[in-house]
């Protein structure tokens, strides 16, 4: 009764069902607005008072933006599908006719596709698994390991690939959730909008030391060197063709901050989304998603897919007192994909999205009237859009390749509002010398210039513009037929530490087709962020001194140095038997520079009222080694279950310098947030009459962060029955084995969240 009380459980379906509204964007203020009055509302325990804070509106200022906002660059097309959904309304008449038309049309989706299995063909059983066999599991290609396509088998390095099957079947809404499917991946859920995302370590909100594409196309910001998860996804998940995973550094081709990793989001072709797919779904609090997508062709030669989806998530629960937090999510995507075949051997593909929406979050933030900190709730506006194109020519046995994209995303929450404008031109060639040599080099420069307004936190000079510039080249060199050198580099200039070489040497050998070892050194920088040069953060308080409060704040430092990482490593795979395949991967990094965080005096202010100031200087007096290993191996048991297993081991060895005086103490031993030990077990099966059950059992070892988290195990089920073959409708289940699981901590001022067992079910229909 308490859900029942608290939210609807009703599915609302997505933006074209109610008529399209165009208004003016919500972030682009009038010219003679100086500042913004926006109400939050402290919520702590058993309190209801209403605050009004006076907030400088980023978006508004003539002397910031001039007459020409960042924000008017959005189309027509893009107002007209995005709306003005970011502006936060309370649920009127209007919603509750809405709420009402979706149920409706959800339970006549229903009726109808159970008319459709009386009449139609008997139901046809789900895919066979045995069509993939582990023979073809291993021939899957990949291209982000070496930037060219080749079998998973044949990979110098740690690889891992989550399927467009593997999605599906796992129900999974967003990237992150997809992800924990990855050995050595650790994915927590901090709150409902919010995810930390690592790999072989050093996890958090702001991980900074992995690469994330889509396409290619490079999603970090450079703020802070890690992603934006809750204005990346959701992602239109039917349109991911696979994830690929690189475990371990990818510099050498993909540049700084491909450290402990590179994942790269590959969607598919336009010719393989012909015809219309509709999706829709919701429950508990998963309120409701939904997306349609229509793919057609151009001419004779070309191919193109048009979508549009929408999700809204409800807030979790902020205590076991199952008082709700402020954490609710709701974004709206549109977007296209064209491909064409000028001739055989010529193609070119554009790609373009806008999106908009809105982010809550609660937050402790200090308070310097009062010693301690006040919590307000803030809710604020995501949006952004990109258009990215590929061109791609062979001739011969050279192949040239060109890409380039422009990014915009523009964000206000309470902490900084950002406006961030991102452009990237790369160019490489691919040389196939007789049989012993295949020669890969290019250049690359990206362009990427921010606009921020502080609050909590603000940076000096709040306007920047930073450029890279990178040269690489591979060489892959076949020693005989079972042996193959891979070495390479990239040469980056960067606007903080100019010069970075980041080289690469791998071996592979394969003394039969059923058995590969493979081994690498390699070196990666992650380069300084634009928070570590440029910051201050009024952090925590810490406690009265003389009669006065006082305050750490934290601030970058112009000295700051490029963190780097010398990693080794040696991997094997094997078939033992036609049925099963393992795949194991062990190494050992070395790393220098890491950030630390570094006190000072401490000084007097009398600005709002006299306190003193703790400052914290970030520095690069942390080092230290990680060694571990990951383990994944399928076992197809018969011809309609499966079985994969994955296992990954993390030691964290890392200490101060001597002279270091880091109070935080947030890297030592005892005080990783990432597991030493996790595992997941998934279970396939396929059932007559159109049934399947998938069934996913997770384990994640304790976390020390700035609290203790236990260890826990996580059971999630997922049932899908196709009535006939173009129509699904599938069940998810999560958190089964508890109500409730908190599975990380938020690093600064947002209150925690627990993630709630979830269930909400699905409808998939393709015309």
């Amino acid at each position: 009764m308490r859900h029942l009380r608290q939210r609807s459980c009703s599915l609302r379906l997505f933006t074209f069902i109610a008529p399209i509204r165009i208004r003016r964007s919500p972030l682009i203020a009038p010219a003679n607005t100086a500042s913004a009055s926006i109400i939050l509302h402290a919520a702590g325990r058993g309190q209801g008072v209403r605050t009004a804070v006076k907030r400088t509106s980023l978006f508004a200022e003539n002397n910031l933006w001039g007459k020409e906002d960042a924000c008017m660059r959005f189309s027509t097309w893009h107002n007209a599908v995005i709306g003005d959904s970011c502006t936060p309304t309370r649920t009127g008449r209007g919603e509750k006719s809405m709420r009402f038309i979706a149920i409706l049309c959800t339970v006549l989706t229903v009726l109808w596709g159970s008319v459709a299995v009386v009449h139609s063909d008997p139901a046809p059983t789900a895919p066979d698994l045995a069509q993939l066999s582990i023979e073809d599991l291993m021939q899957v290609e990949v291209i982000t390991a070496s930037k060219k396509a080749q079998p998973v088998r044949d990979v110098p390095a740690s690889v891992y690939v989550v399927t467009a099957e593997d999605i599906h079947r796992m129900g999974a809404t967003t990237i992150p959730e997809a992800l924990r499917l990855v050995p050595g991946v650790h994915v927590a859920t901090i709150d409902a909008n919010k995810w930390a995302v690592a790999v072989r370590g050093f996890n958090g909100r702001y991980s900074n030391k992995l690469q994330v594409l889509i396409d290619g196309r490079s999603i970090y910001t450079p703020f802070f060197s890690g992603v934006y998860w809750d204005a990346q996804p959701p992602l239109f998940m039917e349109d991911i063709e696979r994830i690929e995973v690189i475990r371990g550094p990818g510099a050498s081709l993909w540049g700084a901050n491909a450290v402990n990793g590179v994942i790269n989001i590959i969607t598919k072709s336009a010719k393989d989304t012909q015809g219309t797919l509709w999706v829709s779904g919701g429950g508990g609090e998963e309120k409701a998603f939904g997306g349609v997508r229509v793919g057609g062709t151009i001419g004779n030669e070309g191919y193109y897919r048009v979508y549009t989806l929408y999700r809204e998530r409800d807030a979790f629960e902020q205590d076991k007192a199952y008082t709700r937090n402020n954490d609710g999510w709701l974004v709206r995507r549109s977007g296209f994909r064209a491909d064409w075949n000028r001739t055989e051997n010529e193609n070119f593909t554009l790609l373009g999205e806008a999106y908009g929406g809105r982010v809550g979050q609660r937050l402790n933030i200090p308070d310097f009237t009062l010693p301690g900190s006040r919590v307000v709730d803030d809710r604020y506006t995501i949006s952004g859009y990109y258009l990215m194109g590929t061109w791609n020519r062979q001739r011969g046995n050279t192949t040239d390749t060109l890409h380039l994209y422009y990014d915009h995303y523009a964000r206000s929450p309470l902490e900084m509002a950002e406006i961030r404008d991102t452009f990237d031109l790369n160019w490489q060639q691919r040389i196939q010398i007789a049989d012993k040599h295949d020669l890969l080099w290019g250049v690359e420069y990206k362009r990427t210039s921010d606009k921020t307004r502080g609050n909590l936190m603000n940076l000096t000079p709040s306007i920047r513009t930073d450029h890279i510039f990178g040269v690489f080249v591979q060489d892959d060199i076949t020693l005989n037929d079972r042996t193959r050198l891979t070495i390479g580099s990239k040469l980056e200039n960067n606007s903080y530490t100019a010069w970075e070489v980041q080289p690469n040497l791998r071996l592979l050998w394969k003394p039969n087709e059923r058995r590969v070892w493979w081994g690498a050194v390699s070196r990666a920088v992650r380069m300084p962020t634009r928070a570590e040069r440029a910051i201050a953060i009024d952090a925590y308080y810490e406690r009265m001194v003389s009669g006065l409060p006082m305050f750490s704040r934290v601030y970058g430092s112009p000295n700051f140095r490029s963190e780097e990482v010398i990693a080794y490593e040696l991997g094997y795979r094997c078939q033992p038997h036609q049925r099963i395949s393992l795949d194991i991967s062990a190494f050992y990094n070395v790393y220098r520079n890491l950030r630390s965080f570094e006190p000072e005096d401490p000084f007097l202010e009398n600005s709002p009222t006299p306190h003193l100031v703790l400052p914290v200087y970030m520095s690069n007096k942390l080092h230290g080694r990680t060694y571990g290993f990951e383990l994944s191996a399928n076992w197809n048991v018969t011809d309609s279950w499966t079985l994969k297993l994955g296992y990954a081991n993390l030691t964290y060895r890392l200490q101060h310098d001597p002279d270091s005086k880091d109070p935080f103490n947030l890297h030592s031993d005892s005080t990783s947030n990432t597991p030493r030990h996790q595992w997941n077990l998934a279970s396939h099966l396929n059932l007559s009459g159109g049934w399947r059950i998938d069934t996913y059992l997770f384990f994640v070892d304790r976390l020390f962060g700035m609290d203790f988290l236990p260890s826990y195990y996580r059971l999630d089920l997922s049932i899908g029955w196709h009535p006939t073959k173009d129509v699904e409708l599938s069940l998810v289940l999560q958190n089964l084995l508890k109500r409730d699981i908190r599975e990380f901590e938020h690093p600064l001022w947002e209150r925690d969240s627990i993630p709630e067992r979830a269930i909400y079910g699905r409808v998939t229909w393709r015309l």
